[in-house]
């Protein structure tokens, strides 16, 4: 073990995505004991349309990250193009404060800039650590169970005043400690498929274009990111999984063929690794019954992944939970209004744009509606960017 877990921390933060990442660098900032655990190495793939609106700016700003990202080799996106069976597109324009673009950034480069700041900062990192379940004493979590080397290896203890679960979609922390409600259900289930790829320049995105191209069911997310690639991130139905038999090649053969932009790309492509997928995609929110946890990210709550928001909003959701952490951590702290009171001002700040996302998702998703709107060549960019911009941040005052 690279540190001394005899002695207690302030806080464990069970995940080192973007929630978790970002929370353990705020808390270490200020002066707290951080333990953060992730079961991967950094750096390391994560499903994800790693697209970031153009308000992440602001965050990244705040967290020290802005000249990093700068020199990341990010590709900057001003543009959404929405693209139909039909060969019907529809786009719009959109740009944050002061002309700033949206962020085309992969996941291994933006999650491995955290951690690297907040091993700067101080936090303990312990990568290859898979949680498996909660330390409960007199009914209140006081720490975490865990196994080294990626789960395979023997199980561990760390104990903290405060555990954050951070872990994405599929907590076992959030299992064992709570309750997650699902607050929107798509027809059909939809699960996640996410590959990178190097695509020549006839087929590629526009420059500084995101894509979203729809298909039976689902669609095909396209957007460019550092080092001349492309990720493709597609939600789609999880009966077209069984009938591929899980042959996800063979399964983005046949239903990406739906569509004229999605088809050149795919069969003039070049893979640069395997596919990463994720099953039961839906929108939920969870609630802890137990004192002494915090749930962040998709832990707490998700969103439409077809709203661009999710990486926004898993920086936003570590911003919002660090005051009510640093809280807890004070003599004589109450765990358990503490808990209320986060959980009334994530709901707060990110119920709108959850719920205008899951409408992007229904009117957006429907081919036909797009095809009738891209007659309307001047008003219906104008209604699409707007409807973009409705999701952006709104923090509550």
């Amino acid at each position: 073990m690279p540190f001394d877990i005899s002695q207690p921390f302030d806080v464990i933060i069970a995940g080192a995505g973007l929630a978790g990442g970002s929370l353990a660098l705020r808390l270490a900032r200020s002066g707290a004991r951080v333990a953060l655990l992730d079961p991967a190495r950094f750096p390391r793939e994560k499903l994800c349309g790693e697209f970031l609106s153009p308000e992440a700016w602001e965050v990244l700003d705040r967290l020290g990250l802005t000249r990093d990202v700068e020199r990341s080799g990010y590709e900057p996106i001003h543009r959404v193009r929405l693209t139909t069976p039909r060969a019907r597109v529809l786009e719009a324009e959109f740009t944050g404060l002061d002309g700033l673009p949206g962020i085309g950034l992969g996941r291994s480069v933006l999650d491995n800039l955290l951690v690297q700041h907040a091993r700067a900062a101080g936090v303990e990192i312990l990568e290859e650590a898979r949680v498996t379940g909660p330390v409960v004493h007199q009914g209140c979590v006081v720490g975490v169970q865990a196994r080294g080397a990626g789960g395979g290896g023997p199980p561990f203890e760390l104990r903290a005043t405060v555990t954050v679960a951070a872990e994405g979609r599929h907590s076992s922390l959030v299992r064992q400690t709570g309750t997650t409600r699902t607050r929107s259900r798509f027809r059909p289930r939809l699960f996640g498929m996410k590959r990178h790829l190097n695509v020549p320049g006839a087929a590629a995105e526009p420059v500084g274009t995101v894509g979203l191209h729809l298909v039976p069911g689902g669609y095909g997310g396209t957007c460019r990111i550092e080092g001349g690639l492309t990720n493709l991130c597609a939600l789609l139905p999880e009966s077209a999984l069984r009938t591929h038999r899980g042959q996800l090649d063979r399964l983005a053969d046949n239903l990406f063929a739906a569509n004229p932009a999605l088809t050149r790309l795919w069969e003039t492509c070049q893979p640069t690794g395997p596919w990463k997928t994720v099953a039961g995609v839906r929108v939920e929110a969870s609630t802890p019954h137990l004192p002494g946890i915090f749930y962040t990210g998709d832990c707490q709550g998700t969103i439409d992944p077809l709203g661009g928001q999710g990486m926004t909003m898993a920086l936003l959701g570590g911003e919002t939970l660090a005051p009510f952490v640093t809280a807890a951590l004070a003599v004589d702290a109450s765990l358990v209004s503490l808990q209320r009171d986060y959980r009334a001002a994530w709901h707060r700040r990110f119920d709108r744009r959850i719920l205008l996302c899951r409408l992007f998702h229904h009117i957006l998703i429907n081919p036909r509606m797009i095809d009738l709107a891209s007659a309307f060549k001047t008003l219906a960019p104008k209604l699409l960017a707007a409807g973009f911009e409705q999701t952006r941040d709104r923090p509550a005052h």
